[in-house]
């Protein structure tokens, strides 16, 4: 009897390890405004985006996300133990949403949602009850939804998409996660974000998106 006690008991270890950290424990919280000067983002800075802007008249381009992401993970190494709980971030699930919440579908090639690649560390915290960040970057909307999205603005009635994020990824433990969803609200436009240059090199961070102008045409200063 007592052996069968402890076959159920291992068992139900084995089946509960499988889930050990519920979802909530990675969790998005933010889009990071990059530095306008070297584009870098770091997750303690303190500057975000609050809205998206995609302008269909710049050219071609991916449109990039940088999120904070947050562990509530624990350290839980030993001495002769390296910590399980640091998180490798792979990648981000995406759905692209109207305004009304319906999901849009397109042509065949072109999934919604899917799975764009990323690569972002971050360790557990250092006290129980406390939160760890890091940052990451993804091309959330690859250029090839380009034309997609632009014959949605036409059909749909709507000049803007919400895309749902979700971090995901696993610990060093090997126990995989995925975070609740992180809803980013992106605005159409055309021509918003052009401007005359200086010099080519002017052009910001991601141009096209998001405040970050591009270049309609060329005209350096008069001497």
């Amino acid at each position: 009897m007592s052996r069968i006690i402890l076959m159920a008991i291992m068992l139900a270890v084995t089946v509960a390890g499988c889930n050990r950290f519920p979802d909530l424990t990675i969790q998005v919280t933010a889009n990071l405004l990059p530095d306008a000067t070297d584009c870098s983002i770091t997750a303690e800075q303190e500057a975000i985006l609050l809205r998206g802007l995609y302008d269909f008249s710049a050219p071609p381009f991916d449109y990039f996300l940088t999120p904070k992401i947050e562990s509530y993970l624990f350290d839980n190494s030993l001495e002769t133990q390296a910590p399980q709980t640091n998180f490798q971030v792979t990648g981000f699930n995406v759905t692209i949403k109207l305004p009304d919440g319906s999901i849009p579908e397109f042509a065949s090639g072109l999934p919604n949602p899917y799975f764009v690649t990323s690569s972002a560390v971050i360790p557990p915290s250092t006290e129980l009850g406390g939160v760890s960040s890091g940052a990451a970057a993804a091309p959330v909307i690859p250029v090839a939804y380009r034309a997609a999205l632009e014959g949605l603005r036409g059909t749909s009635g709507f000049d803007s998409i919400v895309i749902d994020v979700r971090a995901t990824g696993s610990t060093s433990g090997g126990f995989t996660q995925t975070s609740p969803p992180f809803s980013w609200p992106i605005d159409f436009c055309d021509l918003c974000l052009a401007a005359i240059c200086a010099a080519p090199d002017e052009a910001g961070c991601f141009p096209g998106q998001d405040g970050w102008s591009y270049c309609v045409s060329i005209e350096p200063p008069t001497p």
